[in-house]
């Protein structure tokens, strides 16, 4: 018998992140299906502050032992997995990291490894078993709608699938519409500021991440979810429809500078996650803006002086459109490359003639 923690199917991935973060997260034995409910296993019986943690992040967790079944292959990494395929100086140059996007995992291939990219693939997807494609990227990000191009390594050949976040479903198409799955933890912190009655616009939804989240999760009245990219709404109105946010959520294929006249003031709330270019759009999120209304801007900077130039051109804009701006927030968000990071800043905004 192993110890186990009983939650809703609807809270399997919080479970699993929390338990992750609190090193509980027994990976050697299968997670229990039962009904509406997951058994999962668990390292050993949680001391108090874990329980408290668990209890905090949960709804209703019971604490329970259940006979969980051993993996058959318990390997507990890609590195591991890839001991007894690659040579001592191949697993050196091997990644460990990489993003899973619903059933497909996304990995980046040292050059070295290049012949070796099946294996890590196949390998890959023993480690992770709900896994039915590898993919390597082939480019960068690159172009208006962020998007890369892939090569299939292992598994079957596809790049769209169905992605599970903070209880909310989204179909996604990785070659055709930006997703970043590093960004969760960003997307529930913009959730757990809006307040009752908020009009949101997300300037760069994407497939709806921030937008749907909001809509599901919160008492927000209304969000408007722009994006320019024609493939990213298409499967934004499948997602709005699949979360039952119909009528909270309205998207909008355009660019978001053509609509900002008619949505002029009416923000309470804008999201404007598209780094590199943020400092284009300024003008247009001021417009957008109420009198206090808060802009969460996104950028990627250099590690030296992180903050200092994009609010040095946030705080020179808003001046030359008669506002005045609090600096609320500054966060790193993400690493973006070695010395190069993906920021975020919360500024509150105010009509300077009140």
């Amino acid at each position: 018998m192993t110890n186990s923690i009983q939650v809703q199917k609807k809270e399997g991935e919080k479970a699993r992140k929390t338990l992750i973060e609190l090193n509980l997260l027994d990976k050697k034995h299968e997670i229990l299906k039962e009904k509406n409910h997951l058994f999962i296993p668990i390292k050993k019986e949680p001391n108090q502050k874990e329980k408290r943690k668990i209890q905090k992040n949960l709804k209703n967790p019971k604490f329970t032992v259940k006979n969980h079944k051993k993996h058959k292959n318990n390997y507990q990494n890609l590195k591991t997995a890839l001991k007894n395929k690659l040579t001592p100086k191949q697993l050196e140059k091997a990644p460990s990291s990489f993003d899973i996007v619903g059933d497909i995992a996304i990995i980046e291939i040292p050059s070295e490894l290049k012949n070796q990219k099946e294996i890590i693939g196949e390998e890959l997807m023993k480690v992770h078993k709900h896994l039915k494609t590898v993919l390597t990227p082939t480019t960068s990000v690159q172009g208006e709608y962020r998007t890369r191009k892939y090569e299939k390594i292992a598994g079957k050949n596809k790049t769209t699938t169905i992605h599970k976040e903070h209880g909310c479903k989204y179909k996604i198409d990785l070659s055709k519409a930006f997703f970043s799955p590093r960004l969760s933890k960003e997307r529930e912190r913009i959730k757990n500021q809006v307040k009752e009655n908020e009009k949101v616009i997300d300037m760069f939804t994407g497939v709806g991440p921030f937008a749907i989240l909001i809509a599901k999760k919160t008492k927000a009245q209304k969000i408007i979810a722009v994006d320019k990219n024609k493939t990213a709404i298409k499967l934004l109105k499948e997602n709005i429809k699949t979360n039952k946010v119909e009528k909270k959520t309205k998207p909008i294929h355009a660019d978001i500078r053509k609509i900002a006249q008619k949505y002029k003031g009416y923000a309470d709330r804008t999201i404007m996650n598209l780094p590199f270019k943020s400092g284009d759009f300024l003008k247009t999120a001021l417009k957008l803006i109420g009198d206090k209304g808060i802009i969460h801007y996104y950028d990627i900077e250099k590690e030296k002086n992180l903050y200092q130039k994009p609010k040095k051109e946030i705080k020179e804009t808003a001046q030359k459109y008669n506002k005045k701006t609090k600096f609320l927030d500054e966060r790193i968000v993400r690493s973006y490359s070695p010395g190069v990071w993906n920021i975020a800043i919360d500024i509150k905004i105010k009509n300077q003639n009140k």
